[in-house]
């Protein structure tokens, strides 16, 4: 069927990934780029957006040679936005959601509308990082940038902006800014009224494959890669990556596991009520405009925090070999977190504060790379574990697996302490879940494939080193693990 190009952007690093789609799909990197942060001249942690395009330019120079493509479509995380003025130009530099602007804004907006009405309206998870909080912040802070703003954008809108001249925005990614009614599919005005957010900054929402544009005549000039079209994908990176989640049954439950992990499971429709509001569950939309009901956790966050901060104090590890270290932990549940708690949110010194979390709930202290690990992996099965079984309850279905899929899955223990503390069964992989979503969208919209299903079969169908992990069946373990569910419920109460 061809070859496409999906840019798929984390909040640590972006990567170009050509995507072949016949009767199986295969990736190939083609170039990495770790995501710029600049502080700008407010102080605030931002993306460096103009960085940002000069790398995917850089991406799709080094790409040319390897054409044809049939298109490209952009998919990123979710939240953070640019303002656009009248003419298409960009207000400021996009605030990164970890910046320390929307502290005390959910409870802000509480009081002006209540809580259950910020999640009754919308759906949506009460996440202080939230982009509805974020607008509310500027509202206060700099309504300056508001007053000449015409137009929304989301990160992976902005980045097809730049790549077309065409503003627009995509269904999955507007469903994650907590100011979209999934309910009724449509803003949710009434209340971005009542909170003071001008609701004339949002645009026609469109849907996960629509062809936004063709690469501008500047960028085709400058990287030789031709006039290819450039299509909203389903553009909020979970969305693609559950595009490509070869699930077992209706039911399963994924993990988009990279900086966040977002565990869900795939509905026909919302479900908004009590126990999403107290549980913190959020609607997200998915291709077709279906329902992602899931919840953000905190994610490989933490590790790449403490990894960051190892590194400043001259201790360098990879990934794997922290992963290695907390595997030789004699106690693998010798220290646990709260992985959700607020604390936890910004960059920075998340050591220290791993260890103040520990002495304030009166566990041993963490203090080797070995024993930080073994505590945020632990904890972060038990979190999955956790939300695995509330998004059961809410979804009515019996749920035979979770699927872990992203750069996480690679993190065999992780997996088995997953199986092991929801004793489900653990399917990881793909590991490039979102890029072959992201082709995959790309497919349908220019007719290379039938459906949603269509794509899944040939996923399915593909030798991509899919594993699975089954959950101890020792009974000593399982007692053990009883345990370990109350004293971690513990943690959050």
């Amino acid at each position: 069927m061809g070859t496409y190009l999906a840019l798929d952007m984390g909040a640590e690093s972006g990567r170009l990934m050509a995507v072949e789609i016949g009767k199986s799909i295969s990736t190939r990197e083609i170039y990495r780029f770790a995501t710029p942060v600049i502080t700008d001249e407010r102080n605030r942690r931002c993306w460096d957006f103009p960085k940002i395009i000069e790398e995917i330019t850089t991406a799709l120079k080094i790409a040319a040679p390897g054409g044809p493509y049939l298109s490209i479509a952009v998919d990123t995380w979710g939240l953070d936005f640019g303002l656009l003025d009248k003419h298409g130009n960009l207000i400021g530099l996009p605030v990164s959601h970890r910046d320390h602007r929307t502290d005390g804004y959910l409870e802000k907006a509480a009081a002006l509308v209540g809580k259950e009405r910020l999640h009754g309206d919308t759906g949506s998870q009460l996440l202080e990082v939230n982009s509805i909080y974020q607008l509310l912040a500027i509202t206060e802070q700099t309504p300056d940038e508001l007053a000449k703003a015409h137009h929304l954008q989301l990160m992976p809108d902005l980045v097809l902006h730049a790549l077309t001249g065409e503003i627009g925005t995509e269904y999955t990614i507007a469903s994650t800014t907590g100011l979209y009614d999934v309910l009724n599919n449509k803003w949710a005005t009434k209340l971005a009224d009542d909170l003071g957010i001008p609701t004339n900054i949002f645009g026609h929402v469109q849907d996960a494959g629509t062809i936004r544009g063709t690469l501008s005549k500047k960028l085709q000039d400058l990287t030789g890669i031709g006039p290819i079209p450039c299509i909203a994908t389903a553009s909020h990176d979970t969305a693609s990556a559950v595009v490509s989640t070869p699930f077992k049954s209706p039911g399963s439950a994924y993990i988009s596991s990279g900086t966040w992990s977002l565990l869900g499971v795939e509905l026909d429709n919302s479900v908004v009520n009590d126990l999403t509001l107290k549980h913190r569950l959020t609607n997200e939309g998915g291709y077709g405009r279906n329902t992602r009901l899931l919840c953000n956790i905190a994610g490989l966050w933490l590790i790449q925090e403490v990894r960051r901060d190892l590194k400043l104090s001259g201790i360098e590890l990879s990934y794997s070999q922290l992963v290695e270290l907390a595997k030789s932990q004699g106690d693998k549940w010798r220290t646990l977190i709260y992985v959700d708690d607020p604390v936890f949110i910004h960059a920075g010194e998340m050591i220290a504060r791993i260890q103040k979390f520990a002495e304030k709930t009166g566990q041993p202290i963490p203090i080797t790379p070995g024993e930080l690990a073994q505590c945020i992996f632990a904890s972060l099965a038990l979190q999955y574990a956790r939300i695995a079984d509330i998004l059961q309850k809410c979804s009515g279905l019996p749920m035979p697996a979770i699927h872990i899929v992203g750069g996480g899955s690679q993190n065999a223990l992780l997996s088995q302490l997953t199986a092991d503390i929801s004793n489900l069964e653990v399917v990881a992989g793909p590991v490039e879940a979102t890029a072959m979503g992201n082709a995959i969208v790309q497919a349908i919209a220019l007719g290379e494939i039938a459906s949603l299903a269509e794509g899944r079969k040939i996923v399915k169908a593909s030798d991509l080193g899919i594993k699975s992990y089954l959950p101890s069946a020792d009974a000593e373990i399982r007692s053990a693990i009883a345990g370990l569910q109350i004293r971690y419920e513990s943690l959050i109460n």
